[in-house]
């Protein structure tokens, strides 16, 4: 099984003269990105309310070569209120055609650090995957509390997968060390690597507005990347699908990362 890698998000007009050739258009940006990776995590969805419209545009513009893992709206993960249900379908059904094309790799739900290990949001967590029943859904958690047996436990049984985060190791991150047998844990139907860089003194820099890239100005070096290659090989040898994606969108280092870590798993054999 091949493995999916690609960047957390495209629309980058900075990414010209790195990744993009300087002339071309922005309307021709994912295009282009379709000739170089094979995934794409959207993120502008988790802003805006996906549309059927804008998910059909997605699919035509990459030429339907691209497997999309589509970020979940904020309503239903960091400002969740009383219609979340609605909303819910309202995501779903814009949503709905790039599953039917085969092209929707996961639906990701990354929760906030605020959302914490109680009672509260593991029922809402439950009910939250109940309601996308027949999507391929992911959970990322940005509080360690949840890195706990019985939560993984529990979403094995759903099978949903939990993110496996590569973050600054700072105090209440679930940052956790490369281990076969987390990887058993984490691993569901599919693992899903998010690589967001290690870019500690920045991290908290912008908390509580609303632009944070200043956190993801990390760039990987190939020893960094190195050392995911034998775990994405384990992932691909034990049959399960296989998803990466590079976050650390700032000066377009992601995708110069995404392109190393391809030919080092060429190197190594593995498919992608």
């Amino acid at each position: 099984m091949s493995v999916l890698i690609g960047t957390s998000g495209y629309d980058y007009p900075e990414w010209k003269g790195v990744f993009y050739p300087q002339d071309l258009a922005r309307k021709d940006f994912l295009s282009y990105y379709a000739t170089v990776f094979n995934a794409l995590e959207l993120n502008n969805t988790f802003y805006s309310m996906p549309t059927m419209e804008r998910m059909q545009g997605f699919m035509e513009r990459s030429e339907n070569k691209v497997n999309f893992s589509i970020k979940a709206h904020q309503s239903l993960t960091h400002q969740i209120g009383a219609g979340w249900k609605e909303d819910a379908e309202v995501f779903q059904n814009a949503v709905k055609s790039v599953l039917e094309k085969d092209l929707l790799s996961s639906v990701l739900f990354q929760f906030p650090q605020s959302f914490h290990y109680n009672r509260e949001n593991r029922f809402y967590l439950a009910d939250l995957i109940k309601e996308f029943s027949g999507f391929p859904v992911v959970v990322e958690f940005r509080h360690r509390e949840w890195l706990k047996d019985s939560v993984f436990d529990g979403l094995a049984q759903r099978q949903v997968p939990v993110v496996f985060c590569d973050m600054p190791n700072l105090k209440n991150l679930p940052a956790v060390e490369f281990a076969n047998s987390l990887y058993e844990k984490l691993m569901g139907p599919q693992a899903y690597l998010r690589l967001h860089g290690r870019n500690a003194d920045s991290w908290y820099v912008n908390e509580g507005e609303n632009n944070g890239s200043a956190r993801y100005d990390y760039e990987y070096t190939s020893g960094e990347l190195s050392s995911f290659v034998p775990v994405i090989k384990m992932i691909e040898n034990a049959g399960k699908k296989c998803q990466v994606f590079f976050n650390n969108h700032p000066k377009g280092h992601g995708t110069k990362n995404a392109k190393q870590l391809k030919e080092l798993l060429r190197e190594a054999g593995a498919k992608n």
